[in-house]
C-alpha cells in the first residue's frame, strides 16, 4: 500500500508479515446460516471441538448455549471436502511504534491458516432430538436406480451436469454396445430371435455402437469423422492449460522445464509442438493447442499408475495436484472415464477395462487428428507407442479398428540395413468418395459349417 493511501486508512507504512507461532489444532472459522449471533448478550455459547480416534483431520466442533438449542459443525461434510477455488486464514495486526503519527509507525500481521483451508456451516440441532438416518428408508431397486437419478437430473440439474450425465451415458459400454470380436458374434443370435432382422442388418446395428470416441460413420473427411468439439468435450474446453503450453514452442529450457515436470506426459505431446505453426489462424492453433493439451492428459492418466485415484481429505484439490490437472479438466475427464465409488475415506475413482480401451482410442484419434493431413508418420507412430507402453504392432491394429489405414514403409538406418514402419492415415483420397464407416474393419464371421 503507498503512503499517503496507508495515512489515509490509519494504517503504517510499513507492514510486516509473518505465520504466527501456535501449535495444535485449529483455528476453525465458521458461519451460521441461521444469523445466530454467537457473541450477543445472552446468547454468548460455549465452544467444543473434537477429534475423531481414527481418521487424521477429521473434526466435529459444538457451539454449547445456553438455551436448548445447540450448534454442530463438521469437517466430514460434504460442502466441507468438496474442492473451492480459495482458502481461508486468521490474521492479528500489531500496530508498533509511535501511535500518534502513522508515518514514524509499523505494524506487524501474524497469519494463521485456517483449519483445512475452509470455513465450517455450524448446523442448529436442538437438545435430545434424534438426526441419525431413520430405519424408514425408501429402498430403490438398482435397475431403477439410474433411471431415477436422470430424471432427477433432468428435471432439477444445471445445463453443464444435464451435458456430463448424457456424455457419461452415451461413453458406456454395455454388452449391446461391444463391437470386437466374438462379443458381436455372441450378440447376433440373441438380437435375430427377439425381432426379425437379417443377419446383414443385425451386423450393421450391432457395429454401430462402438466402444471408440465419438465418431460420424457417415462423414467423408477426417475433420467430419472425429471432429474437434467432440474430441475435446466442452465441459473441459476452456480449462485446458494452453498458456501452459504455447510458451514451449519457441523456449526449449521452458520446455524441458515442461518435460521434467509432467505435466503433459513423458514426452510425446512436447515433441509435436510443431503441428500449431501448420496452422492457419489464430484459432485453428488454439484448437490444436488444446488437443495437445488433452493428448498429454490421458497419456498420462492411461498409465497403471492412475488406474485407481483416491481423492482423500483434500478432495478434488488435492487429487488434481497429485495427477498435475487443472481440477475442472480433471472433473470432467473423472465424469467421461472414471466410475466413482463413495465410502468412508472418501471418494474412490476407477478405470475399468472397457474405460481404459476407450481412453486409448481417444488417445490414438487425438495424436492422428492433430499431423498435418491427418498423416502419422513411421517416427511419430515409434514415439507414441512408446510412451504407451505397447508394441507398435498392437498400436497399429486398434488404429484400423478406428477407421485408419496403415501402410508399410521402409527407411534406411544411419548404421546401415532398413528399418520397417508404418504410417498411420485417417481417411486417406480416394478414387471414389468413402466414409469412416467404409474404413471400419468387416466382422468376420467365419466360413460356412459342412
Amino acid at each position: 500500500m503507498g503512503k499517503r493511501k496507508a495515512e489515509a486508512a490509519g494504517l503504517p507504512a510499513r507492514i510486516e508479515q509473518q505465520p504466527a507461532s501456535t501449535s495444535g489444532t485449529g483455528p476453525f472459522v465458521v458461519y451460521f446460516p441461521s444469523r445466530f449471533e454467537p457473541n450477543s448478550g445472552d446468547t454468548a455459547c460455549e465452544w467444543q471441538a473434537y477429534a475423531h480416534s481414527e481418521r487424521r483431520n477429521q473434526y466435529q466442533l459444538v457451539a454449547r448455549t445456553k438455551r436448548q438449542v445447540d450448534f454442530v459443525g463438521t469437517t466430514a461434510s460434504a460442502e466441507y471436502s468438496s474442492a473451492l477455488p480459495c482458502s481461508y486464514a486468521l490474521g492479528v495486526f500489531t500496530r508498533q511504534g509511535s501511535s500518534s503519527s502513522s508515518s514514524s509507525s509499523s505494524g506487524r500481521l501474524e497469519l494463521m491458516p485456517a483449519e483445512g483451508g475452509k470455513i465450517l456451516r455450524m448446523e442448529p440441532r436442538v437438545r435430545g432430538e434424534q438426526y441419525a438416518p431413520r430405519d424408514t428408508v425408501t429402498a430403490i431397486e438398482p435397475g431403477r436406480l439410474r433411471e431415477a437419478n436422470m430424471r432427477l437430473v433432468e428435471e432439477f440439474g444445471s445445463q453443464r451436469r444435464k451435458r456430463q450425465l448424457k456424455a457419461r451415458e452415451a461413453g458406456k459400454v454395455e454388452a449391446a454396445h461391444v463391437s470386437a470380436g466374438g462379443a458381436v458374434l455372441g450378440l447376433i443370435a440373441g438380437m435375430g430371435q427377439a425381432a426379425t432382422m437379417t443377419k446383414d442388418e443385425v451386423i450393421k446395428t450391432s457395429l454401430a455402437h462402438r466402444n471408440i470416441p465419438p465418431h460420424h460413420p457417415e462423414a467423408t473427411s477426417a475433420e467430419e469423422a472425429y471432429r474437434a468439439d467432440d474430441l475435446v468435450p466442452l465441459s473441459i474446453r476452456d480449462s485446458l492449460e494452453i498458456t501452459k503450453l504455447f510458451p514451449a514452442e519457441d523456449k526449449p529450457e521452458y520446455r524441458e522445464q515442461l518435460k521434467a515436470d509432467g505435466r503433459f506426459g513423458a514426452g510425446y505431446v512436447l515433441s509435436r509442438l510443431a503441428v500449431l505453426r501448420t496452422a492457419g489462424s489464430q484459432e485453428q492453433r488454439e484448437e490444436r493447442c488444446r488437443m495437445l493439451a488433452l493428448l498429454g492428459h490421458l497419456l498420462k492418466l492411461q498409465t497403471p499408475r492412475w488406474g485407481v485415484l483416491k481423492s482423500g481429505a483434500g478432495g478434488l484439490e488435492e487429487l488434481a495436484e497429485k495427477t498435475k490437472v487443472a481440477p475442472s479438466v480433471l472433473e470432467g475427464l473423472l465424469d467421461l472415464f472414471y466410475s466413482e465409488e463413495r465410502g468412508l475415506e472418501g471418494a474412490k475413482y476407477l478405470l475399468s477395462k472397457e474405460k481404459r480401451s476407450l481412453m486409448l482410442g481417444w488417445i490414438l484419434v487425438l495424436a492422428v487428428r492433430l499431423e498435418q493431413g491427418c498423416v502419422l508418420e513411421p517416427e511419430c507412430l515409434q514415439a507414441l507407442s512408446d510412451e504407451l507402453k505397447l508394441r507398435v504392432l498392437d498400436v497399429v491394429a486398434r488404429y484400423r479398428e478406428l477407421g485408419c489405414v496403415d501402410i508399410p514403409v521402409s527407411a534406411s538406418k544411419a548404421e546401415g540395413g532398413r528399418s520397417r514402419g508404418y504410417r498411420i492415415s485417417l481417411m486417406p483420397q480416394s478414387a471414389e468418395p468413402k466414409t469412416l464407416a467404409d474404413y471400419f474393419p468387416a466382422l468376420k464371421l467365419g466360413g460356412k459349417k459342412r
